[in-house]
């Protein structure tokens, strides 16, 4: 949606902050009083904490798993994370985790745009158009780690060019991260079904805004209602139409938590007919009302 706000990374972290180690051995404090996140921030997340609420920043956040895991939601598709996998998430696209293992262990990579130089711009337009997590073999994993190692130990020494020198490293592990991606078999797509469903959920990340009918997708796809109902049931295993409204309440979260606009202003910017509408709708999934909702999570 056009005019959804991107949330910085203090917002970020403050969101996520108590999965945030306390006087990290690894990676920044976030709980000291003298901590003011730059350009880049490196640390250590503790693995507590379920589930998140549904965000969308104006960051690059690389988030590399030591140990455990949990499902990570990014727009419609839902990856599981292992340990040993590296995932970037791109600036714009909403994200949420849930379903996170116990002792889970993760190192966390927040960077803006601007902190890299231009001429890596065909790189991340690579990662912004291929977002899958990626599993590392115990070797590639051992060369990342050490990365992030290398990018803790110019943050902790503070030397002259830290900043130069951490750039480096980040190109360095977004070329790793690209070459993971291109070496990984595709997922061919062999039949009919797969390639509606997949066509499907692009769809709706695109409309989700103006439709949200099973007959609207139905009629861009060119194939009946029914037809796709059955097709998304069988294939994804929910109803289509769980896929649409799944889409629009993680939209309602994200302004609800991070924007101050009025309910009412969310209701029309999302096509509803009136905040009641919009009111019904969230409640039936949540089982809250979107007040409630927003004086319980607002950031």
């Amino acid at each position: 949606m056009q005019n959804s706000p991107l949330i910085t990374i203090e917002q970020t972290l403050n969101q996520y902050k108590e999965l945030h180690a306390k006087n990290p051995s690894f990676g920044m404090d976030t709980y000291a009083k003298d901590f003011k996140p730059d350009n880049f921030v490196i640390l250590t997340n503790n693995g507590k904490g379920n589930k998140g609420i549904p965000i969308r920043c104006a960051h690059y956040i690389c988030i590399l798993a030591l140990k455990g895991g949990s499902i990570r939601h990014v727009n419609q598709y839902d990856y599981n994370i292992t340990a040993q996998s590296l995932q970037l998430l791109v600036p714009g696209v909403i994200h949420s985790f849930e379903d996170t293992q116990p002792n889970s262990e993760f190192i966390v990579l927040v960077f803006n745009r601007d902190f890299l130089p231009q001429e890596v711009e065909e790189l991340l337009a690579f990662h912004n158009k291929h977002l899958q997590s990626i599993d590392l073999d115990c070797l590639e994993f051992k060369n990342v780690l050490n990365i992030y190692e290398q990018i803790n130990i110019e943050y902790k020494n503070l030397k002259s060019d830290y900043q130069e020198i951490t750039k480096h490293l980040i190109i360095q592990l977004l070329y790793i991260l690209k070459r993971e991606k291109l070496a990984k078999p595709k997922i061919e797509i062999k039949n009919r079904a797969q390639q509606i469903s997949n066509k499907f959920l692009s769809l709706i990340e695109e409309h989700f805004v103006e439709y949200k009918s099973v007959k609207s997708y139905a009629d861009i796809l060119n194939i009946t209602p029914k037809h796709l109902s059955e097709t998304i049931k069988v294939s994804l295993g929910k109803s289509a139409l769980h896929f649409i409204h799944k889409r629009i309440i993680k939209e309602i979260q994200y302004l609800l938590c991070y924007s101050d606009i009025s309910i009412k202003q969310i209701s029309s910017n999302l096509n509803f007919e009136n905040s009641s509408e919009l009111g019904r709708f969230f409640k039936r999934y949540e089982g809250l009302s979107p007040n409630t909702y927003r004086l319980n999570f607002h950031n």
